[in-house]
């Protein structure tokens, strides 16, 4: 089944007032290098993987992962601080019963993107998923800076520079199997700017 059907019965299964096409509009709308329809659709992958091999268990924990993966980052706008409570308002707003314990906990998914502190075994599960990049190697996480830095480079060389290495840094610690690439990354932004 094609990605944009299966997610368009999730949205009409929960009564989501949303249309698949207007949501891809968003994550498309030019300005995204890295939080694009490319970062939504290996979410996706990601979590179709998870299903069909077990470690996503019911069809409830997949919706909620698929629309989490939707929703995160459809309101993006480089250089505010304050676009996953903007995502997470914009899903509760299209949903028809915003009530529904199954749709909050997907709404809290999506706040806890900000800082990638879980409050349920659904957030957990989604930040892996969101934070898997670098977990990557070192030519993934390259695009992934490059993408970024295209995004906020707005901000200007030296302050992008300063919040982007102690982002960095902060990652070498959380993810130490990775700590190579990791460490490489950090010199190309030290060394790049």
């Amino acid at each position: 089944m094609k990605v944009e059907n299966e997610l368009q019965q999730i949205l009409d299964k929960y009564g989501i007032n949303a249309h698949v096409d207007q949501l891809m509009r968003m994550w498309d709308d030019g300005t995204r290098h890295y939080h694009s329809t490319t970062h939504l659709e290996d979410l996706v992958r990601m979590i179709r993987e998870d299903k069909a091999h077990g470690s996503v268990k019911t069809d409830t924990e997949y919706d909620q992962l698929m629309l989490a993966a939707l929703f995160h980052d459809v309101v993006y706008r480089p250089g505010r601080g304050d676009n996953e409570e903007l995502s997470a308002a914009f899903f509760l707003k299209s949903c028809s019963n915003p009530d529904d314990p199954v749709l909050l906990e997907v709404h809290q998914a999506i706040l806890d993107t900000k800082s990638h502190i879980s409050n349920s075994q659904l957030s957990a599960k989604f930040n892996r998923y969101d934070m898997n990049i670098v977990e990557r190697g070192y030519d993934e996480l390259l695009a992934w800076e490059r993408g970024i830095y295209e995004e906020y480079k707005g901000a200007g060389k030296h302050a992008y520079k300063l919040g982007r290495l102690a982002f960095l840094k902060s990652l070498l610690e959380q993810y130490p199997h990775n700590r190579e690439n990791l460490e490489r990354l950090t010199q190309y932004v030290e060394n790049g700017y």
